[in-house]
C-alpha cells in the first residue's frame, strides 16, 4: 500500500485539541484522519451524526459545567461542601 500526503487548513486551537485526544488513545493526528477516512469510505456516508446547533461556544461550555456540577453534587464521593472553581476547570481545560 502506498501513502501520499494530504495537506489541509485547520483551526490551530483544534488540531491541538485533537491531536491531545487521539495521542490519549495511542495515535497520532495521521493516524485520526486515516481512521475517519476508512470509516468515510467504508460506509459511504459520514461516521457520526452532525448536529445543528445555535448554541455558542460559552453556552455550550457552560451547559457542561452545569451537567458536571449536576453529577458532582448527586455523586457520594465528592464531600458536601465542595467548592468548584468555574475558572479553574477552564484553565485546566477540563470543560473544554
Amino acid at each position: 500500500m502506498s501513502t501520499e500526503s494530504l495537506t489541509i487548513k485547520i483551526d490551530g486551537a483544534v488540531k491541538e485539541q485533537a491531536a491531545t485526544v487521539l495521542s490519549g488513545l495511542g495515535l497520532t493526528l495521521s493516524d485520526g484522519v486515516n481512521v475517519f477516512l476508512r470509516k468515510l469510505v467504508a460506509k459511504r456516508e459520514l461516521p457520526f451524526e452532525v448536529e445543528e446547533s445555535d448554541e455558542t461556544l460559552e453556552e455550550s461550555r457552560r451547559k457542561k459545567f452545569k451537567e458536571f456540577l449536576d453529577f458532582a453534587m448527586a455523586n457520594p464521593v465528592f464531600e458536601k461542601g465542595y467548592k468548584f472553581d468555574r475558572e479553574a476547570c477552564y484553565d485546566r481545560k477540563v470543560l473544554r
